[in-house]
């Protein structure tokens, strides 16, 4: 009885570990979500505890700007119609340990579809049992050269 009982736990585990769906696309729905304007979908993607910042440049100096996520949030989901934002992503580089995962990927804003900036995101996910949230949320931004 007692090995029948640690076969089906080992099955039951091995089932639950097959439905964690692959960090990526925990990113891809996020943005799915920027550019449909989802604010439910956006908040729920975060974890209550995540930070949210910018690698920048001010006159010369690297700073390091903290953004708050219900800010972001109203933003995207408020803003006007036009200029329609498209924010298109390279490839990703993912890294993941059981319930942690990275996700590095570059990326090219465009405003209307006129290239506006690029930089690249960096997103800490953790595994709850349930789905990827995003933890920290780092980007930066660069007036790179358009296509």
């Amino acid at each position: 009885m007692r090995i029948l009982i640690l076969i089906l736990g080992l099955t039951i585990s091995y089932a639950n570990a097959q439905q964690v769906k692959p960090p990526f696309e925990a990113i891809e729905d996020f943005f799915e979500a920027f550019h449909n304007k989802d604010a439910t979908v956006l908040n729920n993607a975060f974890s209550e505890e995540a930070v949210m910042q910018r690698a920048s440049q001010r006159e010369g100096k690297s700073v390091l700007i903290q953004q708050d996520i219900s800010n972001f949030v109203n933003r995207v989901a408020n803003r006007p119609e036009t200029p329609v934002w498209k924010e298109a992503l390279g490839t990703p580089v993912v890294q993941q340990s059981a319930n942690l995962a990275t996700v590095w990927v570059p990326f090219r804003f465009y405003l209307d579809g006129k290239f506006s900036h690029c930089g690249v995101n960096q997103f800490t996910l953790f595994w709850n049992g349930n789905q990827w949230k995003i933890i920290h949320l780092i980007d930066t931004s660069d007036t790179c050269e358009s296509e």
